[in-house]
């Protein structure tokens, strides 16, 4: 997992500095974000939570058509205690969608892609989160988001 990880921030960051030597960069996602307050671009947030040392939470999901994507958003994801957690950690949300039925760019759905890739995704929802170069995978869990959040901070210093 921690290979995975230095992986994706590496090839990133080789990513970024190719593109600044040409005097290019790589293009913002402007697709719509199923979630408040997530964002889809893993650029900006991977850039984000390296240069501002923040946690990042991915959640790689089929918004559409995922039952237990739906659930893990309606019980933990879209709850005040949850969006407290992460506004006092100064978490960023990365949404990784895979829907069926919502129309997506070409950038967006290979990023998707290219990352469901690295991370060996088998199943939705798959949730990692990063701090700090240490990583851990999540799912749903019983409890709401207190036990969500308590499970998280149990493996992670957050």
């Amino acid at each position: 997992m921690k290979k995975l990880i230095i992986s994706l921030f590496v090839f990133f960051g080789f990513t970024i500095s190719i593109l600044a030597q040409e005097n290019k960069e790589i293009p913002a996602i402007t697709d719509p974000v199923t979630k408040a307050g997530w964002t889809n671009d893993a650029n900006y947030a991977i850039k984000t939570a390296q240069d501002e040392k923040r946690p990042i939470i991915m959640d790689f999901t089929g918004s559409d058509w995922c039952g237990w994507c739906k659930k893990i958003d309606r019980e933990i994801f879209d709850t005040p205690e949850f969006k407290k957690w992460v506004k006092e950690n100064n978490i960023i949300l990365l949404e990784l969608d895979f829907p069926k039925g919502v129309k997506q760019s070409d950038q967006l759905r290979a990023q998707n892609y290219y990352l469901a890739q690295e991370y060996k995704i088998q199943g939705y929802p798959t949730i990692f989160i990063v701090k700090d170069g240490k990583g851990i995978q999540m799912g749903y869990q019983k409890g709401g988001p207190e036990a969500w959040i308590k499970a998280v901070e149990a493996q992670l210093d957050i």
